[in-house]
C-alpha cells in the first residue's frame, strides 16, 4: 500500500484549472447559442458567413495550387507504401507447393511401410 499525502500534491502546470475554465466557458457558450434568441440569431449568422467564407477559399488560386501539390504528395506516398507492402508480402510469403515433411522424413529415414 502506498502512502499518498494529497495535501502536498499540487498541479504546477495549471492543467486542471485550464480544463475547468474551458468546461465552464464551453457550457456557457453552448447555453447562450442554443437557448437565447440573440444566441440563435448569432449562430444563424455564423453559419451563413461560414458558407461564404468557404466559397471564397475555394476561389483562391494559391490555395487550389497548394491542394494540388498536397494531392500529388499523397499519391506518391500511397504508391511508395503499396510498393513496400508488396515487397514485404513477397518476402514473407511461404512456399506454396512444398510437401510438409514429418520429423522422421527430415532426419533421412521414413517409418512408413
Amino acid at each position: 500500500m502506498t502512502d499518498c499525502n494529497c495535501k502536498n500534491h499540487t498541479d504546477s502546470s495549471g492543467f486542471t484549472a485550464g480544463l475547468l475554465l474551458g468546461l465552464v466557458t464551453g457550457a456557457a457558450s453552448a447555453h447562450f447559442l442554443l437557448n437565447t434568441e440573440k444566441g440563435k440569431e448569432l449562430l444563424k449568422n455564423l453559419k451563413e458567413n461560414a458558407g461564404d467564407a468557404l466559397k471564397d477559399l475555394g476561389d483562391n488560386p494559391a490555395l487550389v495550387e497548394k491542394i494540388a501539390d498536397l494531392q500529388q504528395t499523397m499519391d506518391k506516398a500511397r504508391e511508395t507504401i503499396n510498393t513496400a507492402a508488396e515487397k514485404v508480402a513477397d518476402a514473407t510469403e511461404s512456399p506454396k507447393h512444398q510437401p510438409k515433411k514429418n520429423f522422421f522424413q527430415r532426419m533421412g529415414s521414413s517409418l512408413r511401410k
